[in-house]
């Protein structure tokens, strides 16, 4: 392996999709549906060995970061929802009319004179 790219959190994704893809084939009775899975894990699989073996690092570089980027908005909207749904009875989350940060409210009734810290737009909010 030296001189070749390796696994990278990219390629574990793709392993892990290629066995996801494994099981649901298991539960596919339709002919059509399987061949068309099979197919998908085979191009799956081949793309995953081809980027591990790979000697041209700096590309497969930009495609890890490219594909990290997009899991850490995905990753970081799944805490948000987490974070939100534990402290519903506490706090509640709203919007900058501005900036559209998400920002965190006591959750009491009445007007609440909120500041950004993000753009310091203050604005007033009713809950």
């Amino acid at each position: 392996m030296q001189g070749r790219y390796g696994n990278d959190k990219f390629n574990y994704f793709l392993y892990i999709l290629f066995w996801a893809l494994w099981l649901i084939n298991i539960f596919v009775w339709n002919i059509t549906a399987s061949i068309v899975i099979d197919l998908l894990m085979l191009v799956v699989i081949v793309y995953a060995l081809y980027r591990a073996f790979s000697k041209n690092i700096n590309k497969r570089c930009i495609e890890n970061r490219a594909f990290m980027s997009a899991f850490n908005r995905v990753k970081n909207w799944f805490t948000l929802t987490k974070r939100k749904f534990k402290e519903r009875k506490d706090y509640k989350y709203i919007k900058c009319p501005s900036c559209g940060a998400q920002l965190r409210v006591k959750n009491k009734k009445g007007k609440h004179i909120v500041k950004c810290p993000r753009c310091a737009n203050e604005f007033s909010k009713r809950i």
